[in-house]
């Protein structure tokens, strides 16, 4: 009786090891139309691998979807209302991108290709524009002292 019951317990312990498949996963083409865009310094450089945060028209302070460009800059993102939807990028130095597209009906229907996306770049705001004229400045200020020593 007592080598049953043990017998018993090592099969229920043997089969309490064994992986549980309550569901699987998996994934398919959901047929979404995407905004992608691409993020840049006003030097030409890519903005790569920057903190990036996607805002709908329906909440100003909270992100819906977050994330980083990629190593081209760009930044994708699958709206699902319409309204005007904010796309920011930054980096640790203070930079800071902010894109904003209007999405139509039309749009979510797959009756309309998003065509009003226009390439956008700001001039250095902030502490950037700060540091930049400081800078040049600096510049001018040090080619006046080696012109005034060598006089």
């Amino acid at each position: 009786m007592r080598i049953r019951i043990f017998l018993l317990g090592l099969a229920i312990a043997g089969l309490s090891i064994l992986p549980a498949y309550s569901h699987g996963v998996g994934y398919r083409d959901a047929g979404l139309k995407a905004i992608a865009l691409e993020f840049f310094y006003s030097t030409g450089e890519k903005m790569s691998y920057r903190e990036a945060r996607v805002f709908s028209p329906n909440d100003n302070k909270f992100a819906v979807q977050s994330g980083r460009t990629d190593e081209q800059g760009r930044f994708a993102f699958v709206p699902d209302c319409v309204g005007e939807w904010r796309v920011i990028v930054r980096d640790e130095e203070g930079h800071q991108c902010e894109a904003k597209i209007d999405i139509a009906q039309e749009f979510l229907d797959g009756t309309e290709k998003h065509e009003n996306i226009t390439e956008h770049e700001t001039l250095p705001q902030g502490m950037d524009l700060v540091i930049r004229a400081l800078l040049g400045v600096s510049i001018i200020f040090n080619i006046a002292m080696i012109f005034r020593r060598k006089g």
